[in-house]
């Protein structure tokens, strides 16, 4: 699911989010910033290090669910075998299984 990330209705990347953790309701992926974008400012962890809850003056949308009710962490490496990744978590489970019932990693963790 291709997703963008705003702060105050300014987009600071996007990321597709391609893997899930269904029982924790947790979907997460490859994020690509925009110019404005600012790894101090955005990134809840940095190099491996957790500087803190950045995800809060952050929201996720998409263009055929739009505002996705969810936390949301961005992990920043410079290491390109790792890069930045964007986690979100689903405060409502049915809002997650409306969404990813039938990814592949949804469907396998529950047997359908």
């Amino acid at each position: 699911m291709q997703v963008s990330v705003h702060q105050d209705g300014t987009v600071i990347g996007t990321a597709i989010l391609e893997h899930l953790d269904p029982p924790m309701g947790i979907a997460f992926g490859p994020f690509l910033p925009r110019d404005r974008y600012n790894r101090d400012q955005h990134a809840n962890t940095v190099e491996g290090d957790y500087i803190g809850d950045r995800g809060r003056a952050l929201s996720v949308h998409t263009d055929e669910h739009g505002r996705l009710d969810v936390l949301i962490a961005i992990d920043d490496r410079a290491d390109p075998k790792v890069g930045r990744q964007l986690t979100v978590w689903f405060q409502d489970s049915s809002h997650f299984a409306a969404l990813f019932s039938t990814h592949e990693d949804y469907q396998t963790y529950y047997g359908r």
